[in-house]
């Protein structure tokens, strides 16, 4: 009642969390050395039998504040390179979506519909934690629905443990979180990123997929099958990022002996394309240190770590289901959990 009745009451259980949290780094329990970061579903107070279809509102894509000032370094970057550049964006980039409806819970509505390869499929929210690697203290704690993608809260999650709890010198996450904005974004922030390499879905139709072509980074040129060019001739914005155009002359294409296996039948620009994110330097830059020891042992403390927390919070401490509904609530559930880990661990190393 008092929590339903008092809605500032609710800032206690984060100040709780805080406040356990400073004690461990006050206690030298915490170094930021590396944090690593996971997410677990936590089970909604909602069965499957309350859903219904809603209909999905378009609403800009994830990042869309950050990646336009990307955008905008990379049209100049363009315009010297080329000597060119496209009229300046003036609506904002939506998310893209495939989904037209999505199932959503009459008891909960503020929870997340799951449906994940080796997970339950049902109504959920994702318990995000970020986690010192020196002695397992949880330092952050967000909460997003079940249907929210692991790489949507993960800058503004570890940004705000880097600026209000301790400044994190590495950083490491499994493959979800492999995004090229995140390697950008941390390198400019001074932090190392060790994530596992995720695997790349090409969805093109022709026979020639994208490894049939190769890389000069040198020149910065892709080389075709039959030994032609492809060169950078514009920029491409997407919700989720933004992108080299990498283009071959359409005369090449015109005279080539495999136009029909490069291009799709359906292709009316008569030259093939490649896209190549826009922060491939950096994103190259870490990952070709994937097979040094401190990489491999990054994420071999993430899954040790990470793993072991999840673990220990569903066996022990009320972190398989919520027994509340909303989102406000599911918060409190989750730092409550991570409140009595945090205190067991800091008695058994002070101990």
């Amino acid at each position: 009642q008092l929590r339903r009745r008092k809605p500032s009451f609710r800032k206690v259980f984060r100040r709780l969390f805080e406040e356990v949290v400073r004690q461990c780094i006050g206690k030298g329990l915490v170094s930021g050395r590396l944090a690593a970061t996971d997410s677990t579903h936590v089970k909604a107070n909602a069965s499957r039998a309350s859903e219904h279809l809603v209909e999905i509102q378009p609403e800009p894509g994830v990042y869309w504040e950050r990646l336009d000032s990307y955008e905008e370094e990379g049209l100049q970057e363009l315009e010297k390179r080329t000597g060119h550049r496209r009229k300046k964006r003036t609506k904002q980039i939506k998310r893209d979506s495939r989904r037209s409806h999505k199932r959503v819970s009459r008891t909960d509505p503020e929870a997340g519909h799951m449906k994940r390869p080796g997970k339950p499929e049902g109504q959920y929210y994702l318990s995000h934690q970020t986690l010192d690697t020196d002695h397992g203290v949880i330092l952050g704690v967000t909460v997003t629905p079940g249907d929210v993608h692991d790489s949507v809260p993960y800058l503004d999650h570890l940004e705000q443990i880097h600026r209000d709890v301790l400044p994190i010198q590495a950083a490491t996450a499994d493959a979800a979180y492999n995004f090229p904005l995140a390697h950008r974004v941390l390198e400019e922030q001074g932090i190392s990123f060790y994530v596992r390499p995720q695997p790349f879905a090409d969805r093109t139709k022709s026979e020639f997929k994208r490894d049939a072509f190769s890389y000069d980074a040198e020149n910065d040129v892709y080389h075709c099958p039959n030994g032609k060019e492809l060169r950078v001739k514009g920029l491409y914005r997407s919700a989720s990022g933004v992108y080299w155009e990498y283009w071959a002359d359409r005369r090449d294409c015109r005279s080539c002996p495999f136009r029909e296996k490069c291009l799709s039948k359906n292709d009316q620009r008569g030259a093939r394309k490649l896209l190549d994110t826009y922060f491939r330097p950096t994103v190259r830059r870490h990952l070709a240190r994937q097979n040094e020891p401190d990489y491999l042992d990054g994420l071999r403390k993430r899954q040790i770590w990470c793993e072991g927390t999840f673990a220990a919070q569903k066996w022990g401490h009320n972190l398989t289901r919520v027994l509340r509904r909303g989102l406000e609530a599911a918060e409190d559930h989750c730092l409550l959990s991570a409140t009595a880990l945090n205190l067991k661990r800091m008695i058994r190393c002070m101990g």
